[in-house]
């Protein structure tokens, strides 16, 4: 599925200073409003943009690549400022970082009648694909094309890096950490799976709901197979456990993926494992990112 033009969206910058303005290193942006109409449906929700070193003093005579990082369920795009260390990455890196704020989503495509505390009015991951990436591409200096376009995530994030990808064809990169993608493997008496019965249901009455959004289904699984992809987890892991990501990593490698894998011995699902592990995500992001750019991306305009 490509970006749909469903929806319609607008944006307050709250105190977004204008592009215009100089800085002479990267910066976060203060938080932004971005307004979107889904299928009738409006939703808000606010989003920070991290914007590398030299980043104004460019504008409008060169693009960057873009990454969107999605943060875990309950968290807050703050606390990939705060916690995080995006912000390195991206100086490093020369990207530009969009993380917007989705709450307690799971990055579901579809609402449901026993669907409870949703997130917004409109599903996650048709925010992301529908609202934050049109967005970016069309408010910021950055290329449009799949190759030079990633989506991180970590916890929640993380499944939600890998299923966006699996939903708009507008990827060449996906990272997660401590991501959930097997549905079925969730125990019934878990925090996982509870979060994910309040927007599917319940899995035995609504299985077909579960299956629609499963990561490592047969019908989204060959959907990332023009995808890099990075999966790391810790295998002290309570929270989501580590068989999550080597699921994932088998089916996708199984099926002729690109994929690299990492379960980390004594790591955990915290800011101690995620902070070590952006820089290897970044420099496998990165490797693909400049050797797209070696290459002549064709003439869209071209007859």
């Amino acid at each position: 599925m490509k970006c749909s033009l469903l929806a319609t969206f607008c944006f307050c910058a709250l105190s977004m200073a204008p592009l215009s303005a100089r800085a002479e290193k990267g910066v976060w942006s203060k938080p932004l409003e971005v307004s979107a109409t889904i299928d009738g449906k409006l939703a808000r929700a606010k989003m920070l943009v991290r914007t590398p070193v030299g980043y104004e003093r460019d504008h409008g005579s060169r693009r960057y690549p873009l990454v969107l990082a999605l943060h875990g369920w309950g968290h807050s795009a703050a606390q990939f400022k705060k916690d995080g260390e995006l912000g390195r990455m991206a100086d490093e890196s020369g990207v530009v970082i969009a993380v917007p704020d989705m709450g307690k989503t799971v990055y579901e495509t579809q609402f449901y009648p026993e669907t409870r505390g949703a997130w917004a009015s409109v599903p996650g991951t048709r925010w992301i694909g529908e609202v934050v990436l049109p967005f970016m591409r069309a408010n910021y200096a950055v290329f449009p094309e799949r190759a030079q376009t990633a989506i991180v995530g970590y916890s929640t994030g993380g499944r939600g890096a890998l299923l966006v990808a699996e939903s708009y064809s507008e990827f060449g990169f996906a990272g997660s950490l401590s991501g959930t993608f097997d549905l079925f493997a969730l125990e019934p008496n878990t925090g996982e799976y509870r979060i994910h019965a309040s927007v599917y249901g319940d899995r035995k009455r609504f299985g077909t709901r579960w299956s629609k959004d499963d990561g490592v289904s047969k019908e989204l699984v060959p959907k990332l197979l023009h995808v890099e992809v990075f999966l790391a987890h810790g295998a002290a892991d309570k929270t989501v456990l580590f068989a999550q990501s080597e699921t994932m990593a088998r089916v996708l490698k199984a099926a002729g993926g690109a994929v690299t894998h990492a379960t980390v011995q004594g790591a955990g699902h915290d800011w101690a494992f995620w902070n070590t592990q952006w820089a290897p995500m970044f420099a496998a992001m990165t490797r693909g990112f400049a050797a797209a750019s070696s290459v002549a991306m064709p003439n869209k305009n071209a007859q």
